[in-house]
């Protein structure tokens, strides 16, 4: 089969071009307001966007089909586990590479990363660390502002003792000057 042949196989065929699906996941979750990853049938339905005035080689019914499809689903009331619409409409079971994820993303992979909607691959013991790191910065923070404000409550005790000193000796040396001149006075009479 040639690949245009191959292209027309497919029904579904997204319409991003050479963006990449990590790179449209996380577009999408910062369009979010709660910053969350979108499920698999908000990345289906981007990525298979048509753009009006466009002419595409295949056609869009069976697309649109299945949009419509996973727009409607209803999940049955016996089932405990939320089920993604996408995962139901396009009935495709995750063996081997994840789909809508990007290329060389496997279940094996999501599962080593301990998440399940993560667009980028970190390890879930790294961002606890960074946590742990920037509560440990944080209360760091919070000692270095709490010795700022002795040593300024010092500093201010220190100066208030310099004055009293201060004070204290204009008083002793007012007393010896008094005194001396008592003693002259005394000495001047005898």
């Amino acid at each position: 089969m040639r690949a245009k042949e191959i292209r027309m196989s497919l029904k579904t065929i997204h319409t991003v071009g050479p963006k990449s699906f990590a790179r449209i996941r996380d577009e999408m979750k910062n369009e979010d307001p709660n910053h969350e990853f979108p499920t698999l049938t908000q990345m289906f339905e981007r990525t298979r966007k048509r753009t009006n005035g466009r002419v595409y080689v295949d056609t869009y019914d069976d697309t649109a089909r299945k949009l419509e499809q996973m727009k409607n689903y209803k999940p049955q009331e016996d089932e405990s586990d939320v089920v993604d619409p996408y995962m139901v409409v396009m009935n495709k079971e995750n063996d081997g590479y994840r789909r809508l994820y990007g290329r060389g993303v496997t279940n094996r992979l999501i599962k080593k990363v301990g998440g399940g909607d993560t667009s980028y691959m970190i390890p879930e013991a790294l961002i606890e660390s960074f946590k742990s790191n920037e509560v440990e910065r944080n209360q760091l923070i919070e000692m270095k502002k709490e010795i700022q404000e002795d040593h300024e409550k010092k500093k201010a005790e220190l100066e208030a003792m310099q004055l009293d000193i201060n004070n204290q000796r204009e008083k002793f040396e007012e007393m010896i000057r008094v005194f001396r001149e008592q003693q002259a006075l005394e000495g001047r009479s005898f």
